[in-house]
């Protein structure tokens, strides 16, 4: 699968789309859904925000050691879950403990592309 025609398909699949359509059936869903979510997280320790969004950010590095990875796993496997969902949950755990509040909107772009052929 060459990256090029599935991008065609893609626009062809969205431009075809009406209200009742896929990505109108999606963007309905996800408005409903997100309905009420408050636009940024209020945190103890958060900064005021610029007016205008700078877009700067920074780098924290930081390792896990070999013990609480193998942690991570073991409890991954058992909540037949990925690792990377344990991690989400645990970022999410942290605000609400931190004051953000029980429901937290955290969520991770994606390419849309779930066929590893085009990925």
């Amino acid at each position: 699968v060459q990256y090029a025609d599935f991008t065609l398909w893609q626009r062809e699949l969205l431009a075809q789309d009406t209200e009742d359509g896929l990505f109108g059936r999606q963007a309905a869903f996800w408005s409903e859904a997100l309905a009420g979510l408050p636009e940024h997280l209020k945190l103890p320790f958060d900064r005021p925000r610029p007016p205008v969004a700078t877009h700067r950010g920074a780098f924290l590095p930081f390792t896990v050691d070999a013990a609480a990875h193998r942690r991570l796993l073991e409890i991954a496997r058992d909540c037949d879950a990925t690792l990377f969902m344990v991690a989400q949950a645990a970022v999410v755990v942290l605000l609400s403990r931190l004051g953000a509040g029980e429901d937290i909107p955290l969520g991770t772009p994606i390419a849309g592309r779930t066929d590893e052929a085009v990925d």
